[in-house]
């Protein structure tokens, strides 16, 4: 998936490495989450809640693989309960390109590892929305 974003590339890639940032946008239109662990470095860990409109809790958490300020993250992604089916306790891997286009940020995004496409299409519909998220607050 490729987003381009009306804001510099270190304002972007802050939004995926900053906690008060991210716990802003991840996820579609009407969640919210809550932030339990942010170590956002090389080796480091998160874990996060998302809570969805319908009362729903998705707890997810994974590793901080590589991190190249402001051009490139790597990291994991595993959902601990209440993910698609078929993809709890699998871990995925997220990563992340930011590149300058004169002012703007072109984010080149890839999330792999999933179990079948039916799982895939869930998560891009899932990061689309929260690209939408994401433009409000660096826009």
């Amino acid at each position: 998936m490729t987003r381009t974003f009306n804001a510099p590339v270190e304002d972007v890639f802050n939004t995926w490495v900053d906690p008060k940032l991210a716990e802003k946008w991840h996820g579609p239109e009407g969640f919210t989450n809550t932030i339990h662990e942010f170590d956002a470095r090389e080796g480091g860990s998160y874990r996060l809640t998302m809570h969805a409109p319908n009362g729903e809790t998705h707890p997810l958490r994974g590793v901080f693989k590589e991190i190249k300020r402001p051009t490139r993250l790597v990291m994991t992604w595993q959902w601990e309960q209440g993910g698609p089916d078929g993809a709890m306790g699998k871990e995925t891997l997220v990563t992340v390109e930011f590149k300058d286009r004169g002012g703007k940020t072109e984010m080149v995004f890839e999330h792999s590892g999933f179990a079948n496409d039916e799982i895939k299409g869930m998560h891009e519909h899932g990061w689309s929305g929260s690209w939408s998220r994401l433009a409000n607050i660096v826009e």
